[in-house]
């Protein structure tokens, strides 16, 4: 990280084979002495370690300062402000939806747009493993490299399988989504055995919102990831814009769920938004599988 020209760096590793269903990424975040303050995207759920610095979210009712030690970010459903004072160094881990679930046991309802160390619901063992290894990071008993294997092999121990049913309804949920670039609810209904009340409270507990506003959710995100690529055709660029009323509406849209509106998103340089909304950050490949609207970079 070059302090003069950037207060933070991001290393995404990415998830082991066996546990690519569960994770998104693990990542290592570098923050200077300068700090950060950004706005933190409508984000999957993360495990935070922090060595030294500290740092506080905004979910909407003022800021959250964050626990010492390892600590939970529950899944975004919009963006919220932050702030990380330096120097420090993060070990992250971002988990999918499935692997959130697996991991907590608990609704999105319970743990989402919130900040916590692990505790009541959770597995007992999760908090004693995990302040021992916040706490040899923290003396430097173990780097940053030995700690992302440690997070790795905890989460082998953690993440447990969803039930059968629990887990077809989480894959369908990401099939609907990956049809097109601005899926119908109707089309979800149609290919779960339940009720469409039903559909969406399930929906809800696994992915914090209900059917509708989860493809804006997603619809932005991909919106906001594309439209910041330098190399997207104009033709996938005004396919992209079609998928909003009008202009106006996709700005409050990618502003809602990124924090950013796509100007600030496509202007050069570095930003945290911008490494945490790409493919290595967010895990989108398999969500631009089958819409058309692959990001460039995976061409």
């Amino acid at each position: 990280m070059d302090a003069e020209t950037s207060p933070y760096a991001f290393e995404f590793v990415p998830a082991p084979v066996d546990l690519a269903p569960y994770l998104n990424s693990l990542y290592l975040l570098r923050v200077s002495p300068k700090g950060v303050r950004e706005q933190l995207p409508a984000y999957s759920g993360q495990l935070l370690v922090a060595r030294k610095g500290k740092g506080e979210i905004d979910f909407g009712d003022g800021p959250v300062k964050s626990p010492k030690g390892g600590f939970f970010v529950g899944p975004l459903t919009v963006a919220c402000p932050f702030r990380i004072d330096g120097p420090t160094e993060i070990l992250g881990v971002s988990f999918t939806f499935h692997g959130w679930a697996a991991l907590t046991r608990l609704p999105v309802s319970k743990t989402g747009d919130r900040m916590f160390a692990p505790g009541k619901g959770m597995v007992e063992y999760i908090g004693p493993q995990l302040s021992e290894l916040a706490a040899a990071f923290e003396s430097g008993e173990i780097d940053a490299a030995g700690g992302l294997d440690r997070l790795a092999e905890l989460m082998r121990e953690w993440i447990e399988p969803l039930p059968q049913e629990h887990a077809r309804l989480i894959e369908t949920v990401y099939d609907w989504l990956n049809s097109s670039f601005s899926p119908q609810p109707p089309d979800l209904y149609a290919k779960l055995p339940y009720s469409d009340r039903q559909t969406q409270r399930l929906v809800k507990r696994f992915f914090g919102l209900p059917p509708a506003r989860l493809k804006r959710r997603y619809r932005a995100i991909r919106a906001a990831t594309l439209l910041g690529d330098s190399k997207l055709s104009e033709e996938k660029r005004n396919e992209i814009r079609d998928a909003f009323y009008d202009q106006a509406h996709l700005i409050r849209e990618i502003r809602e769920f990124t924090g950013r509106t796509p100007r600030f998103l496509s202007q050069p340089g570095k930003s945290i938004v911008s490494d945490m909304l790409g493919p290595e950050g967010y895990g989108l490949a398999d969500l631009f599988a089958s819409s058309g609207l692959r990001h460039p970079d995976q061409d």
